[in-house]
Protein backbone atom coordinates (compact mmCIF):
# COMPACT_ATOMS: atom_id res chain seq x y z
CA UNK A 1 0.00 0.00 0.00
CA UNK A 2 2.88 2.22 0.68
CA UNK A 3 4.41 1.93 -2.51
CA UNK A 4 1.00 2.20 -4.66
CA UNK A 5 0.69 5.60 -2.61
CA UNK A 6 4.07 6.44 -3.94
CA UNK A 7 2.58 5.76 -7.51
CA UNK A 8 4.02 2.86 -8.44
CA UNK A 9 2.23 0.41 -10.75
CA UNK A 10 0.97 -2.89 -9.65
CA UNK A 11 3.79 -4.39 -11.90
CA UNK A 12 6.25 -2.14 -10.10
CA UNK A 13 4.73 -2.97 -6.77
CA UNK A 14 4.77 -6.80 -7.15
CA UNK A 15 8.85 -6.48 -8.66
CA UNK A 16 10.05 -4.57 -5.28
CA UNK A 17 7.93 -6.70 -3.00
CA UNK A 18 9.95 -9.93 -4.77
CA UNK A 19 13.36 -7.91 -4.88
CA UNK A 20 12.45 -7.68 -0.52
CA UNK A 21 11.62 -10.72 -0.30
CA UNK A 22 14.61 -12.64 -2.28
CA UNK A 23 16.92 -9.69 -0.17
CA UNK A 24 15.83 -11.31 2.98
CA UNK A 25 15.55 -15.12 2.68
CA UNK A 26 17.66 -17.10 4.47
CA UNK A 27 18.70 -14.13 6.52
CA UNK A 28 17.29 -13.26 10.08
CA UNK A 29 15.26 -10.67 8.25
CA UNK A 30 11.70 -9.99 7.53
CA UNK A 31 10.20 -8.89 4.83
CA UNK A 32 8.63 -6.07 6.74
CA UNK A 33 11.78 -4.18 7.51
CA UNK A 34 13.27 -5.02 3.40
CA UNK A 35 9.78 -3.33 2.46
CA UNK A 36 10.12 -0.28 4.07
CA UNK A 37 13.96 0.03 3.21
CA UNK A 38 12.70 -0.68 -0.69
CA UNK A 39 10.44 1.75 -0.33
CA UNK A 40 12.86 4.64 0.75
CA UNK A 41 15.30 3.01 -1.96
CA UNK A 42 13.28 3.06 -4.91
CA UNK A 43 12.31 6.86 -4.13
CA UNK A 44 16.28 7.74 -3.51
CA UNK A 45 16.89 6.35 -7.14
CA UNK A 46 17.44 2.53 -6.67
CA UNK A 47 15.85 1.26 -9.41
CA UNK A 48 13.33 -2.14 -9.10
CA UNK A 49 14.67 -5.58 -10.11
CA UNK A 50 18.93 -6.35 -10.21
CA UNK A 51 19.81 -2.93 -8.33
CA UNK A 52 17.45 -2.90 -5.62
CA UNK A 53 18.20 -6.68 -4.54
CA UNK A 54 21.71 -6.30 -4.64
CA UNK A 55 21.12 -3.04 -2.72
CA UNK A 56 18.89 -4.46 -0.23
CA UNK A 57 21.18 -7.53 0.19
CA UNK A 58 24.03 -4.95 0.97
CA UNK A 59 21.87 -3.51 3.71
CA UNK A 60 21.38 -6.54 5.03
CA UNK A 61 25.05 -7.86 5.03
CA UNK A 62 25.81 -4.42 6.64
CA UNK A 63 23.23 -5.00 9.35
CA UNK A 64 24.51 -8.62 10.01
CA UNK A 65 27.82 -7.85 10.84
CA UNK A 66 27.33 -4.43 12.64
CA UNK A 67 24.27 -6.37 14.78
CA UNK A 68 21.95 -4.03 14.41
CA UNK A 69 18.54 -4.11 12.75
CA UNK A 70 17.74 -3.80 8.92
CA UNK A 71 15.58 -0.49 9.18
CA UNK A 72 18.60 1.05 11.36
CA UNK A 73 21.08 0.62 8.15
CA UNK A 74 18.90 0.89 5.58
CA UNK A 75 18.51 4.80 7.09
CA UNK A 76 22.20 4.94 6.58
CA UNK A 77 22.33 3.47 2.97
CA UNK A 78 19.16 5.41 2.21
CA UNK A 79 20.89 9.01 3.09
CA UNK A 80 24.32 7.85 0.99
CA UNK A 81 22.11 6.87 -2.08
CA UNK A 82 19.98 10.34 -1.67
CA UNK A 83 22.90 12.62 -1.66
CA UNK A 84 24.92 10.52 -4.00
CA UNK A 85 27.77 10.50 -1.70
CA UNK A 86 28.98 8.76 1.66
CA UNK A 87 29.94 11.93 3.89
CA UNK A 88 31.96 11.25 7.08
CA UNK A 89 28.44 11.24 8.92
CA UNK A 90 27.27 8.40 7.39
CA UNK A 91 30.58 6.80 7.28
CA UNK A 92 31.29 7.40 11.16
CA UNK A 93 27.63 5.61 11.61
CA UNK A 94 28.76 2.43 10.19
CA UNK A 95 32.07 3.17 12.13
CA UNK A 96 30.69 3.35 14.97
CA UNK A 97 28.80 -0.03 14.89
CA UNK A 98 31.82 -1.92 14.23
CA UNK A 99 32.30 -1.79 10.10
CA UNK A 100 36.02 -0.84 9.20
CA UNK A 101 34.07 1.29 6.43
CA UNK A 102 37.32 4.15 6.09
CA UNK A 103 39.89 1.30 5.71
CA UNK A 104 37.63 -0.45 2.98
CA UNK A 105 37.12 2.94 1.67
CA UNK A 106 40.98 3.28 1.30
CA UNK A 107 41.38 -0.04 -0.12
CA UNK A 108 39.12 0.41 -2.51
CA UNK A 109 40.26 4.08 -3.99
CA UNK A 110 44.09 2.99 -3.21
CA UNK A 111 44.47 5.89 -0.69
CA UNK A 112 45.35 6.12 3.21
CA UNK A 113 42.28 6.10 5.45
CA UNK A 114 42.64 9.40 6.73
CA UNK A 115 42.71 10.91 2.71
CA UNK A 116 39.65 8.99 2.68
CA UNK A 117 38.19 10.63 5.85
CA UNK A 118 39.03 14.07 4.12
CA UNK A 119 37.44 12.87 0.51
CA UNK A 120 34.01 12.26 2.84
CA UNK A 121 34.18 15.47 4.08
CA UNK A 122 34.44 17.19 0.95
CA UNK A 123 31.73 14.90 -0.61
CA UNK A 124 34.45 12.75 -2.67
CA UNK A 125 33.20 9.12 -2.06
CA UNK A 126 30.33 8.24 -4.35
CA UNK A 127 27.10 6.03 -3.35
CA UNK A 128 28.97 3.42 -5.80
CA UNK A 129 32.09 3.48 -4.48
CA UNK A 130 30.54 2.83 -0.88
CA UNK A 131 28.38 0.10 -2.27
CA UNK A 132 31.14 -1.68 -3.85
CA UNK A 133 33.47 -1.19 -0.79
CA UNK A 134 30.55 -3.06 1.36
CA UNK A 135 29.96 -5.51 -1.04
CA UNK A 136 33.67 -6.64 -1.77
CA UNK A 137 34.75 -6.81 2.37
CA UNK A 138 30.73 -8.34 3.42
CA UNK A 139 28.46 -9.31 0.53
CA UNK A 140 26.96 -12.11 1.67
CA UNK A 141 27.57 -11.68 5.30
CA UNK A 142 23.86 -11.79 6.24
CA UNK A 143 23.18 -15.34 4.86
CA UNK A 144 26.48 -16.63 6.11
CA UNK A 145 25.36 -15.02 9.26
CA UNK A 146 22.05 -16.64 9.08
CA UNK A 147 23.33 -19.98 8.16
CA UNK A 148 25.72 -20.90 10.80
CA UNK A 149 24.53 -18.63 14.36
CA UNK A 150 22.12 -20.12 16.32
CA UNK A 151 20.81 -17.07 17.48
CA UNK A 152 20.04 -16.07 13.79
CA UNK A 153 18.45 -19.24 13.23
CA UNK A 154 16.24 -18.33 15.81
CA UNK A 155 15.56 -15.01 14.19
CA UNK A 156 15.64 -16.74 10.76
CA UNK A 157 12.46 -18.81 12.06
CA UNK A 158 10.90 -15.79 12.91
CA UNK A 159 11.47 -13.83 9.79
CA UNK A 160 10.51 -16.76 7.90
CA UNK A 161 7.09 -17.67 9.95
CA UNK A 162 6.64 -13.59 9.15
CA UNK A 163 6.83 -14.15 5.56
CA UNK A 164 4.61 -16.84 5.73
CA UNK A 165 1.88 -14.64 7.32
CA UNK A 166 3.04 -11.87 3.98
CA UNK A 167 2.31 -14.62 1.93
CA UNK A 168 -1.04 -15.24 3.77
CA UNK A 169 -2.37 -11.81 4.20
CA UNK A 170 -1.10 -11.83 0.33
CA UNK A 171 0.68 -8.32 1.21
CA UNK A 172 -2.57 -6.75 -0.94
CA UNK A 173 -1.40 -8.46 -3.99
CA UNK A 174 -4.17 -9.63 -6.45
CA UNK A 175 -3.74 -13.09 -5.18
CA UNK A 176 -6.99 -14.62 -3.23
CA UNK A 177 -5.32 -14.51 0.28
CA UNK A 178 -7.34 -13.43 3.30
CA UNK A 179 -6.59 -9.37 2.47
CA UNK A 180 -8.01 -9.17 -0.46
CA UNK A 181 -10.90 -10.83 0.63
CA UNK A 182 -11.61 -9.15 3.62
CA UNK A 183 -10.17 -6.06 2.09
CA UNK A 184 -13.44 -4.84 0.81
CA UNK A 185 -15.51 -6.10 3.99
CA UNK A 186 -13.18 -4.15 6.03
CA UNK A 187 -14.36 -1.17 3.59
CA UNK A 188 -17.69 -1.47 3.73
CA UNK A 189 -17.96 -2.20 7.18
CA UNK A 190 -15.94 1.41 8.09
Amino acid sequence: AKLEALGHSAENVEMIMNNALDAVKGTAYGLDEAATAAASAVAAGIRPGRELHKYLTLVGDAAAIAGTDFNEMASIFNKVQTAQRAYTGELNQLADRGIPVFEWLAKEAGKSAEEVRKMASKGEISAEMFRKAIDKNIGGAAKTIGEKSFAAALRNIGADIARIGANFLDAGGKGKGFFTTVKPLLVDFR
